[in-house]
């Protein structure tokens, strides 16, 4: 006889059922990981960091992690269930319940709005993990960015949920670890990202990374040894600025063909990205504005369609105010990073561009995230 068929017929509650759900109180455990990121703005070295160049010689970044509007902008947080599946919500009010997880399979639609948290399921390998033997998982997802930004949203969102999985599996939740998962992450996406925007969002502060080719790409990270008195200059003369512009680029295309101009000028990127150091660890600010420059001369070179007529008369606008000036990542609209020549002239660009009927933009407030 079996017992619960035995029970069924003879009272209204059933003990097997009963002690099933006390076993499953007790094994539930919950957890809870919150993680919350920075953005990164880039001043030199955008471009040596991507695929195929990454991936067959050295590359070299120079990016500064940021708060915007006094906070973190970007985050996730990641929460066991007593319900089996997945649930994952974004700041958009999309939502979705997945409850076979088996199902979560590549290629993704590009227009999934959850394939970056699907993506992150599956680099972690979370559903083979113990921690959903009895479990499911709430995963919400926020980025307090504009769309387009060209600050590393993606890439920064994808860190902050790998590093929420890792936390709960209570596995290698490192800088390092959760970079190198974000760059195979991207592949599984189909984005074919660089490593740029991870690590300028996961490490704080001002940093020089360099990028060595192999099978795993070897990536080093220098960071820059700040004094009060850099990072409080940097931050009054510094406006960043959203565009509202966004547009294509068609950089990688050239490389396959080998194009020597195009080679030439990504060399010359990734070694403006050291003297870039280098003039910061000696304070020298106005230097940092000639090499943005120089940067966004070579951006031009790259690729023609990186502006247009309004961002080209954002920055005619700006230059009487500024020692250098350039799109942040690899051109094609989003932030402008606007250095001005001192700190009165900053304050004087602001006001100027908040006044302007013709360049409608916002200068947001930021500061450098140290820690």
């Amino acid at each position: 006889m079996i017992l619960g068929d035995s029970f069924d017929c003879k009272c209204g509650t059933n003990p097997t059922s009963k002690l099933a759900k006390d076993l499953e109180e007790i094994s539930f455990c919950p957890k809870r990981a919150s993680v919350q990121l920075p953005v990164r703005v880039d001043f030199v070295g955008g471009w040596s960091d991507t695929p195929p160049w990454s991936l067959e010689r050295q590359g070299c970044v120079l990016n500064m992690a940021i708060n915007l509007e006094g906070s973190l902008p970007i985050g996730a947080v990641i929460e066991t269930t007593k319900s089996s599946g997945v649930l994952i919500v974004d700041d958009a009010e999309n939502h979705v319940y997945i409850e076979d997880l088996a199902s979560i399979c590549t290629p993704f639609d590009k227009d999934d709005p959850f394939r970056l948290v699907k993506s992150a399921l599956l680099v972690t390998g979370i559903f083979r993990h113990k921690v959903l033997v009895n479990s499911g998982l709430q995963i919400e997802t926020w980025a307090k960015v504009p769309r387009g930004s060209g600050l590393g949203t993606s890439s920064i969102l994808a860190a902050a949920v790998v590093k929420g999985l890792l936390r709960l599996m209570e596995e290698d939740e490192s800088n390092e670890s959760v970079a190198r998962t974000v760059l195979v992450l991207e592949q599984v996406m189909g984005t074919g990202g660089g490593w740029q925007d991870q690590i300028g969002g996961l490490y704080p502060g001002i940093k020089c990374t360099y990028s060595f080719p192999g099978q795993p790409l070897l990536l080093q990270v220098i960071p820059l040894v700040a004094s009060p008195r850099l990072v409080s200059e940097l931050e009054q003369r510094l406006l960043v600025v959203f565009t509202g512009q966004v547009f294509l680029q068609k950089v990688v295309t050239r490389y396959l063909r080998r194009d020597n101009l195009l080679i030439e000028s990504i060399k010359r990127l990734a070694a403006l990205a050291k003297h870039g150091r280098e003039a910061l660890m000696n304070g020298d600010i106005d230097e940092l504005g000639y090499i943005m420059l120089e940067a966004w001369r070579l951006h031009q070179e790259l690729d023609p369609f990186c502006s247009n007529e309004f961002v080209d008369k954002l920055f005619a606008f700006s230059e009487a105010y500024c020692c250098g000036y350039k799109l942040v990542g690899a051109g094609g609209g989003g932030f402008a990073l606007l250095l001005a020549k001192d700190a009165s002239r900053a304050q004087q660009l602001k006001q100027k561009l908040e006044e302007s009927s013709e360049l409608d933009v916002k200068a947001y407030n930021w500061n450098i995230c140290l820690s």
